[in-house]
This record gives structure tokens, sequence and C-alpha cells, in this order.
């Protein structure tokens, strides 16, 4: 079929959907998705059967379903990494969802319109069992996200709570044979090699150039966000020799690959994706107290080795969120530093983590003091107006693991390294990624997880919200991996869905009640005092700091409120690492 064919369809569609009601956006979305896949929009997965024009392709497999010449129509998951320009185009409706433009001798039809361009890139540190599932479909009846409009919006000048855990049964069922077990995943090296920046600079594989046709008001992708797309793919011959050459577009640069190297995508229908969205929908929920047990003991067992005191700070963690900013202070974060780190790994930190969240990745900080050190920070080149792509470009929720275990005293770090270092302490203290303009630099909101596992004090000093010692304990792991063994089988789908719900959504608030407030302000003052007796010198942020642990230990029960309770529980858990770390 033909490129040409595959327009004529889209056109048809539009403009059915376009003589219709505001609520046919939906509706379009319904028979594009419909037409190309040939089946229902509720199905799990990709869907080639009843149709005999084009494959709707799996997310992430680009490069092995485009055709050499003519279009295919995919959707992909991917992650925006830059956000160039925007385009201004020639043609009106005749020449929207194309890369190469038509003549056309209306005058009626010779007007700007406006497109946005966004460079997406496979996401980085996906774990396997979520590109397995391939994440979630659209529902069989969509709400209205966003979809492309049939008539773009004409431009003439160019400018332009409470998330508790459900109480049903744990999941047991026959069709789920997968171990409780998070290791169920292949290991890879973990943490992987980065690449180096040669390697960053030229690596276009996987990437996609996206042409963003937005209706009135309708948001846009933002830059690190994950966003699902719907669209065309054209390879034709007019496409590599007339792109760059025909004035109708003014704005495309030479500064991206032609689109035989670096595929161009027209966007039907897109919506944004928040990890909880990134779990298939029939996974059930657990009840709360089940979910906790098990996830302590699985990380108790399988990342510390039976420390059930770091087991906890890492379920904490791994809850944890910015829900809110108060000037340049991120609140409800957690960053962690693992310290006395002989038996447990960096690695198998990521794998456990890896088998909960849909991002968790790893560096090694020597990586960092080499000579050919990538940089962690993107970086604008004004040569090609790029944002040229930084290690540290993660999607919201992601966790990431630092690992100092093989830091040597008295190691050199270049100019590269030192500004590595400074970007890991920016996004664990204020979760915010810089990025360098070279006469500037300005923040990027990046809400990212940061662990550090080190045999003595961190690198990175005055950079993590907590250090935990960590003392291994083999009865306490032998216990714990007894519990883990007698889940039922799936259960790891549970814990999954429970630990995507809260980095989503997660919340408990102060209550309101005078009651309730008087008896948590004791429970604070009780905190500061036991601090106190155990020989801390207590600063405000020691009290911020407890009150952040508290309200996760409620999340991590299900309570929409944090109470006394919470507190007493959070002065227990910070008395004791305190001790750890007087002790070390």
């Amino acid at each position: 079929m033909s490129s040409f064919d595959v327009f004529a369809a889209i056109s048809s569609l539009a403009s059915s959907s376009s003589s219709s009601s505001s609520s046919s956006q939906s509706d379009l979305y319904t028979c594009v998705f419909q037409h190309f896949s040939g089946g229902s929009s509720g199905n799990h997965g990709s869907s080639s059967g009843g149709s005999s024009v084009v494959s709707l392709t799996p997310p992430h497999r680009l490069g092995t379903h485009v055709e050499t010449f003519g279009a295919t129509c995919v959707r992909m998951i991917m992650l925006v990494q830059d956000v160039p320009n925007p385009e201004m185009f020639v043609g009106g409706a005749s020449n929207a969802y194309r890369e190469t433009p038509q003549n056309t001798q209306d005058d009626a039809q010779n007007v700007i319109w406006e497109r946005r361009p966004m460079l997406l890139v496979p996401i980085p540190n996906e774990a396997s069992w979520v590109q397995d599932d391939f994440g979630v479909m659209p529902p069989a009846t969509p709400t209205r996200e966003v979809d492309s409009p049939a008539a773009p919006p004409q431009t003439n000048n160019g400018a332009n709570r409470k998330r508790p855990i459900s109480s049903t049964t744990m999941v047991d069922s026959a069709e789920q044979t997968a171990a409780p077990s998070l290791r169920e995943q292949p290991a890879a090296p973990t943490p992987p090699p980065l690449p180096t920046a040669q390697q960053q600079q030229i690596s276009e594989a996987g990437s996609v150039l996206a042409k963003f046709y937005p209706a009135n008001g309708a948001p846009l992708p933002k830059l690190h966000d994950v966003v699902e797309v719907i669209g065309v793919v054209t390879h034709t011959p007019a496409d590599f020799t007339n792109m760059l050459d025909d004035p109708s577009f003014a704005s495309a640069s030479p500064a991206y690959p032609p689109p035989s190297q670096l595929p161009r995508l027209q966007v039907l229908h897109y919506r944004t994706l928040e990890p909880v969205q990134r779990i298939s929908r029939s996974v059930v929920e657990a009840p709360v107290q089940d979910v906790r047990s098990l996830l302590l003991a699985s990380l108790t067992s399988e990342a510390f080795a039976g420390d059930a005191l770091a087991a906890e700070y890492m379920l904490l963690q791994l809850l944890s969120r910015v829900y809110a900013r108060v000037g340049d202070r991120p609140l409800g974060k957690l960053s962690l530093n693992f310290t006395r780190c002989t038996e447990i790994t960096a690695s198998s930190i990521v794998t456990c983590v890896s088998g909960l969240c849909a991002y968790a990745g790893g560096v090694r900080l020597t990586q960092l003091a080499a000579a050919d050190a990538p940089s962690l920070v993107p970086k604008k080149d004004y040569e090609t107006e790029r944002l040229m792509r930084g290690a540290l470009q993660l999607p919201a929720s992601s966790v990431l693991v630092i690992d100092e275990t093989d830091v040597v005293e008295g190691m050199q770090f270049g100019e590269v390294g030192v500004k590595n270092l400074s970007a890991l302490q920016a996004v664990a203290t204020k979760a915010s990624l810089p990025i360098d303009f070279t006469f500037y630099e300005t923040a990027c909101p990046l809400d990212v997880s940061v662990i550090s596992v080190s045999r003595g004090k961190s690198l990175l000093r005055d950079t993590f919200d907590a250090a935990v010692p960590v003392q291994s304990d083999a009865a306490a792991a032998a216990a714990a991996a007894s519990v883990v063994s007698a889940a039922v089988a799936g259960a790891v789908d549970a814990l999954r869905l429970a630990v995507l719900k809260a980095r989503t959504c997660g919340d408990a608030s102060i209550p309101a009640s005078e009651a309730a407030a008087l008896a948590l302000e004791t429970a604070v003052v009780s905190h500061k005092n036991a601090l106190a007796q155990a020989g801390v010198d207590v600063t405000q942020e020691h009290l911020h700091h407890a009150l952040t642990l508290a309200r996760l230990l409620a999340i991590s029960y299900g309570d929409a409120e944090v109470s006394a309770a919470h507190v007493n529980r959070a002065s227990e858990l910070e008395v004791a690492r305190e001790k750890r770390l007087i002790a070390a």
C-alpha cells in the first residue's frame, strides 16, 4: 500500500470526525486504531489480524517493522528526549500528516500551520517485564486523551487522594505461574557500562522524530515524559530527496539525519503514561498487609542479606515521590546511602528494584572518572540546535543506584567527571537535572529516586536524606526467604501494582482534627527527645525527615492520614539508624 493510500484513509477518517460533534475526536482515535489494527482497541498487545492494509506494531520494535518504501502504522511507548523548535508548513489540511508537502494551486490552502517535532528515544533502564508486557493498551471505550485534530490550529504569524491499597484477595490464578521472587528476570551486568561521549552523540538507533499536531489547548508532552504514540511512519523516495529542499518546510533543520536513518512519525494519537499504566489491567490488588509483608521479606532476603532495617528504608524509598515543591525544595523524596556494604552489591539491589519498578538502573562512580567519561548532563548544541543527550535524562519515577563500592582513595575526576558529580547531587537533593546551555544552566524537574551503595562514607557528601549502615543476618535472611517461598504464584504482579500506584499517586495527609493533630505533635516531640537521648544533635532537618518517613509509612499501610503511630514507628527506625551510625 502506498503512503498516499494511507494518507487518504487518514483524511477520510479525519473528515468524518470533523463534521460531527467535539466528542468525535475520541471516535477518530477509535476508528484509526481499529482501521489499522483490524481489531478492538481493548485488546492487550498488538493486533494485525483482519486488516490487509498495515499492521499495528508493538512498541519499541520500530526498526524491524518499518518498510523501506511505503507507510506503516505503529504504536510506540518512548521517552521525549528533545523538543526542537516548532515547524511551520504551507498547505493546510492537504499537507497535514505528510513529511513531504504537496504543491497546491488553491489560494485558500496557502495558509501556515504549525506542528511540534519531538525526538523520541527508547526508554532508558526499562525493566524487561514492562517491555514484554507492551504496557497498557487504550481502553475499549477510549476517554478523551489527545488525538491529533482533523484540522490543526491555524497560525498566521508562527507563534504559538487518597490512594489506599484495596483489600481484595491475593492473586492466585492458574494462568499466573511466575514465582514471587524479584529475581525472576534475567540478571544483566549491573550497573551496565555507560556509553562513551562519542557513542552518545552518534547513536540514533531506535529513535524517531515525531511530529505532533496538537488540538486547541491540548497539552503537549514535556521533556522526559513517557508517551504512547500511534501514528504513521512514511518512507518514500520523495522523503529522502525533497524534504529539506522544499521551501514549504522553512524550519526543517539539517541537524537531524534523513528519514532513512531517523524515521519521521506523523502522530495521530498520543498520551503521557504514568508508571502505574505500565502494568497490565488484569493484575488484581492484594491486601495491604500481605503486600507490605511480602515486600519486606523479599527485600530483606534478596537485597540486604537479612537486614530488616535497611529493607524497610528501601521499602519506603520505593513508595516515595515528589508530590509538591516549596521553592527549590522538593517534598516527598527519599534518597538513601547504604554504607558498610560488604555482602550486598549494587547489582543485587538493581535486580530486586527492577522486579518491582518500571524503570531502574545503575551507574558506577568510577566510570565517571575515566578519560572518556560520558556526560550525565544534556547540553545544547547551538550549531545543530539539538539537545545532546545526557545519561541522566530518565523518566519520572526511575530508580538510580550509584555503585561506590570500587571507589579508591586518591581517585581523580576530570572536568566532565566533576560536572557529573554535581549533576548527581542535584538530582538527589533537589530532584532536578541541570541542562547545560554553555553560557548558563537551567534546572529541569526530575523525580528520580537515588540510592548509593558504598563501603564507607559516600563520596557525594551532604547529598542523601539518610545513611543506613547495613548489618547482614543469615538467620533473618533465611526466615525472610521462607516467607517469600510461601507466597502464592503471581504475587509479584500484585507487588508491582502496589509500588507503581504509590509512585504515581500515593499520598497521606496531615490529620485535620484537633485531637489527631495534637497527638501528632506530641509524637514529634517524643521523637526529638529520643534522638537527643541517643546522642544526636537534633536539627530541623531531623524533624522534617521524620515526618517524611511517617508519611511514607502511612502510605505503606494504606492509611489516608499520618497518625501518631506512624511518627512513633518512624522514630524507632531513625533511632536504630542513628545508633548504627554512632557505632560505625
